[in-house]
């Protein structure tokens, strides 16, 4: 099963435009993925599934991206295996326009352009 990298977790978009992220015992409960989920489903309507994702899978999914602190998302266009090179081709050049959307409400947010849900934003001074 896929789980994470070591410095970001993995979303997974699927081409009916769910997003999916892979669910473990072992997988560092992400601010930021938990974040993009609650904006995925809130803010964009977006039905979303954690669960264990096969690697099998991988070749099935529209967009992937790599999520955390630093980046919010990244997009991944290429993931070697022992089997094959599994092209993504949303992630090759840019975001995908699901991954996009995701990135842009969660930066909005953050910088408060879009409302924020209550209790994600503190004033502090």
């Amino acid at each position: 099963h896929v789980e994470e990298t070591g410095g970001a977790n993995f979303i997974f978009i699927t081409k009916d435009g769910k997003l999916v992220t892979p669910k473990s015992d072992s997988i560092l409960p992400s601010i930021t993925r938990r974040s993009l989920m609650y904006v995925a489903e809130h803010y964009l309507g977006m039905t979303v599934e954690n669960r264990p994702v096969h690697k099998d899978e991988l070749k099935d999914f529209a967009e992937i991206g790599l999520c955390g602190t630093a980046a919010v998302i990244s997009p991944v266009g290429q993931i070697d295996t022992p089997e094959g090179t599994i092209n993504v081709p949303a992630g090759m050049d840019d975001m995908g326009p699901i991954t996009k959307k995701l990135y842009d409400t969660l930066l909005g947010i953050q910088h408060s352009e879009i409302e924020a849900p209550e209790g994600w934003v503190v004033k502090i001074c």
